[in-house]
């Protein structure tokens, strides 16, 4: 079976995926402020707020899970009936030309990359696996798994704090993937865990601020963590 600690830099973050395609759709939406169909309709983008349902239900059918997959069409469901009643049928319906090219390329991308997704479908649904989003707000974890299997953290606008001080993990190695964009994220672990710091900031920090304690003849072999990610506009903390 496929694990997430076998290729850390070798496999894409699926959060990030989404976040990037809703970059794009919103850079593209940014373009039609000059259509007429856009300075006809007064508080456009915010109007536009159904958007995130739709890309939240994006986000949720990608999982692959069948749960999550019919409540992700539920989502888009919803963004797009509210998307509907907001502009109007007859307004929307001018929109529809562009909007439909940008859901083939989505479509298109997410086929692509679907068979090298960051994380496989059954750890990503294992207990001992953390996922978690930040936005627009703060999220904290504490993780007290025994087998811990590593975790994607994502923050926008945001941040998160995963407590690992309690955990332990199967094996000498584990990966957590991260994705900042104009947040913050700090990561406690154990004292003899070790660290590798294999991110990549861009106008942001990934820092390993822990003490390296030496290792007892007859200590259990030391935790290896790897951190692998992307920080944009924001900073990445490790410690113990």
């Amino acid at each position: 079976m496929q694990t997430m600690n076998e290729t850390p830099a070798q496999q894409p973050h699926s959060t990030r995926l989404w976040i990037g395609i809703a970059i794009i759709v919103f850079g593209i939406l940014a373009a039609l402020d000059n259509l007429p169909f856009v300075r006809d309709h007064e508080h456009f983008f915010l109007n536009l707020w159904p958007v995130i349902l739709i890309i939240v239900g994006i986000g949720k059918v990608s999982r692959g899970s069948a749960e999550k997959g019919i409540s992700g069409y539920l989502f888009m469901l919803a963004g797009a009936f509210i998307l509907i009643h907001n502009f109007g049928s007859d307004s929307l319906a001018d929109a529809m030309g562009p909007l439909f090219i940008v859901a083939v390329g989505v479509f298109l991308v997410t086929k692509a990359l679907r068979k090298n997704r960051g994380v496989p479908p059954d750890l990503a649904a294992h207990d001992s696996f953390i996922s978690s989003t930040a936005i627009f707000g703060g999220n904290k974890r504490r993780v007290t798994h025994q087998d811990f299997k590593g975790g994607e953290l994502t923050a926008i606008f945001g941040g998160f704090e995963l407590d690992l001080r309690q955990a332990t993990i199967e094996g000498n190695q584990v990966r957590v993937d991260v994705f900042v964009l104009f947040g913050g994220g700090e990561i406690k672990i154990p004292q003899h865990w070790a660290v590798s710091m294999k991110g990549t900031p861009m106008l942001g920090s990934f820092e390993d601020k822990t003490l390296h304690m030496p290792s007892a003849e007859g200590d259990a072999p030391r935790v290896h963590l790897v951190v692998t990610g992307l920080v944009l506009f924001g900073g990445l903390t490790v410690m113990n």
